[in-house]
């Protein structure tokens, strides 16, 4: 589970919660529980980083290829990109793309753009 030896106590306290009482409800969640937090950002840390079905680690080639065939269909839309991925996160998904993927990968769209432009370009030489 998350880092044992660092867990602080209001993590505890979230993941103590959440095994009782299930997911949602995130504003009774921060309240009933005594932490000192609002509910987004417990809804958030459970999210990102303590539920126990998270993947941890690099992102696999094949989780890749996926994150590039998924964007090229959907965009940015990293919630839908991130349920063909279980146990990653779309915020983990978002930063991947930016960080690694974005300037490497050319969307078709671009690259038909990129082609206009340079048959534009050789008929002004000629």
């Amino acid at each position: 589970m998350y880092w044992e030896g660092v867990m602080s106590w209001s993590d505890r306290l979230l993941i103590d919660y959440v095994r009782l009482h299930a997911e949602g409800r995130w504003n009774s969640v921060a309240r009933l529980a005594g932490l000192k937090r609002n509910g987004k950002s417990c809804r958030l840390r459970w999210v990102n980083y303590l539920r126990p079905d998270l993947k941890r680690g690099h992102i696999t080639p094949q989780e890749e290829s996926i994150i590039v065939e998924l964007h090229n269909r959907w965009g940015n839309r990293w919630s839908i990109i991130a349920r063909s991925l279980p146990g990653r996160t779309d915020n983990e998904i978002k930063n991947y793309w930016r960080t690694h993927l974005k300037k490497k990968v050319k969307r078709p769209f671009h690259q038909q753009q990129q082609q206009q432009l340079q048959q534009h370009q050789q008929v002004q030489q000629q």
